[in-house]
């Protein structure tokens, strides 16, 4: 049976985003140097920072940053105003075909009254 850890926070210990990234990157460095494994120090770069911690026994002292939505690029901003605005303009043709389709009965009208004065 292997001993406990060392008692932190719940017999868990607690470490910031940034510090356990650093720590993490030492992981690498250290194997890939030291114990001269590249293949297992890929593995350990390439291993999600939550799922280091939990291999660790390691808490994330500031968890909220974990699941952040990837930003879209400018470029894909603009592609995606681009797509909208011909979606738009799709949209806005539909309405004046369907506004001449009405507006034509009550122009005939007008028209009639006018020529009658």
């Amino acid at each position: 049976m292997l001993p406990a850890p060392p008692a932190y926070a719940g017999g868990v210990k607690s470490l910031t985003r940034r510090q356990l990234e650093s720590r993490k990157a030492q992981a690498v460095r250290f194997t890939r140097d030291v114990l001269d494994d590249p293949d297992r120090a890929d593995e350990i770069e390439d291993e999600l920072l939550e799922d280091y911690a939990e291999r660790k026994r390691i808490k994330l002292a500031n968890p909220t940053g974990v699941r952040k939505m990837p930003a879209p690029t400018r470029r894909e901003l603009l592609e995606r105003i681009e797509e909208l605005e011909g979606q738009n303009e799709d949209l806005q043709s539909k309405l004046d075909e369907i506004a001449d389709l009405v507006a034509p009965e009550e122009d005939e009208g007008n028209e009639d009254e006018d020529e009658g004065e």
